[in-house]
């Protein structure tokens, strides 16, 4: 197996363009591995009365919550999406590929992976539910699983306006990015001060903001001096202290379990300044070690390793909450697996096999549904102007709604129809059908599922 990994290494190096920037494939597979390692450990679950009950060890133990200053990595994938999207918006351009194909096509690269796993649960719910299993564990569950889609639905959502701010960058240049910022602050300002729904418009106002600096990276804008990326990296987190600890902003930079937080109770549900600032501080030390890390990416068996996660990335951020959900429904209840009283020196022993064991459900899971990963071939859409854009522009609404009411209520709803909820899975549905994510060439063959570098136009 390791000489089969080395000859595939030497090939995918031989495969590699010379201009190919290894460092954000390097970015892209570590940040959601930082995420999927992170879910992993900040679950805190318990057995009583034979169920399990789970909470957020960033509320369990509140000195945590340090910790994600480092691993919310998000603002990553999102820079690095930025850069992505002006090569393959770059790319179509050249090609005379219209708006909307270049969107369906990113729609179904995004989105395809995700139809496998609500195909698989639906069943699950169905059967659970028959089994008589208690309706809290059956919520908790499916809402567990649907957590890694709320990336998906922001990052369509700053897809969709990407050919635009590209134009506003070209023109406007910091400008443009400087917008994003002010809209993003304009609107934090209004959901802290208690303005109802003007704060959910950040998760297109901070996130398109992290989004437009990747274009400065495109056109190599970006500071490779490490002490420059090291001085941009001490401002964003000095600008983090003083908001957390002078402005009332959340220590925390992800969700802290609470069901419902208040306006400004949160950094991340919805965005806040504070994870743009920190998104810059990121940026700040990526910079830094780019040189000495892209130095490393030369190495044949380090980029084929690279490239060989790449290529089930998607599938790996999907399921990995699955992964943990099966796990623990087999060993907690049963008593295999040992159930400190609180957050002792054995439960924190416990997350090196724990870890462990999530890694083996989780790797069968890739083996299983890991084809998904590239999309079906599709066709062009054969409408042109308005009939077009309507009907890819309802297509996002649709699948970014549909994600939403998923995401918040799970796929179980014990007062809709045979337990699941129907309109959410109607509205998703739709919405794929609308971008070209299913609904054509059913029956079309696969891409090819071999680990290769990315295309030319980005794989994020």
């Amino acid at each position: 197996m390791i000489e089969k990994f080395k000859r595939q290494a030497h090939k995918i190096e031989e495969m590699t363009p010379d201009e190919r920037d290894r460092y954000a494939d390097f970015l892209r597979a570590g940040s959601i591995l930082v995420v999927v390692l992170g879910h992993w450990l900040v679950t805190y679950m318990t057995v009583e009365d034979g169920e399990i009950i789970a909470d957020v060890l960033l509320q369990v133990v509140p000195e945590t919550q340090w910790a994600t200053w480092v691993v919310q990595v998000m603002p990553l994938f999102f820079f690095v999406g930025g850069m992505a999207n002006a090569i393959g918006w770059e790319s179509a351009q050249r090609k005379n590929e219209s708006y909307i194909n270049w969107l369906r096509k990113r729609a179904r690269r995004l989105l395809w992976p995700v139809v496998p796993l609500i195909l698989f649960w639906i069943p699950v719910v169905l059967l659970l539910d028959w089994l008589g299993s208690p309706a809290d564990m059956l919520t908790l569950m499916n809402q567990a699983v649907l957590i890694p889609l709320w990336f998906l639905a922001a990052y369509m959502l700053v897809v969709m306006i990407s050919p635009v701010a590209y134009w506003l960058h070209r023109k406007f240049g910091l400008a443009a990015l400087g917008g994003f910022v002010v809209m993003a602050l304009l609107c934090d300002i209004g959901h802290r001060s208690g303005v109802p729904v003007v704060g959910w418009l950040n998760y297109l106002w901070v996130w398109g903001a992290v989004h437009q600096a990747g274009f400065f990276w495109h056109d190599d804008r970006i500071p490779e001096a490490p002490w420059k990326g090291i001085c941009i990296a001490a401002v964003g987190y000095a600008i983090l202290v003083v908001l957390t600890q002078f402005f009332d902003y959340p220590l925390a930079m992800v969700g802290t379990g609470e069901a419902a937080p208040q306006p400004g109770d949160s950094n991340n549900t919805p965005p806040s300044i504070a994870l743009l600032v920190l998104g810059a501080a990121q940026i700040g030390l990526i910079s830094a070690f780019r040189r000495p890390v892209g130095r490393l990416l030369q190495k044949p068996l380090l980029w084929g390793a690279v490239v060989l996660v790449g290529s089930r990335i998607m599938t790996v951020y999907i399921w990995h909450m699955t992964a943990m959900v099966a796990v623990a429904a087999a060993a907690y209840p049963t008593g295999l697996w040992p159930d400190p009283e609180g957050v002792t020196a054995v439960w924190w022993l416990t997350r090196i096999p724990w870890v462990l064991l999530l890694t083996v459900a989780l790797l069968i899971l890739v083996f299983a549904f890991g084809r998904f990963e590239r999309a079906r071939e599709g066709r062009p859409t054969t409408l042109e102007g308005w009939p077009a854009r309507l009907k890819a522009f309802g297509g996002v609404v649709l699948t970014v709604a549909g994600l939403g009411i998923l995401i918040t209520g799970g796929l179980y709803d014990a007062e809709g129809p045979m337990a699941v909820p129907v309109v959410p899975l109607v509205m998703l549905f739709v919405g794929l059908v609308g971008l070209g994510v299913v609904g054509t060439r059913l029956f079309g063959r696969w891409a090819d599922t071999d680990p290769e570098p990315p295309p030319e136009d980005g794989n994020i």
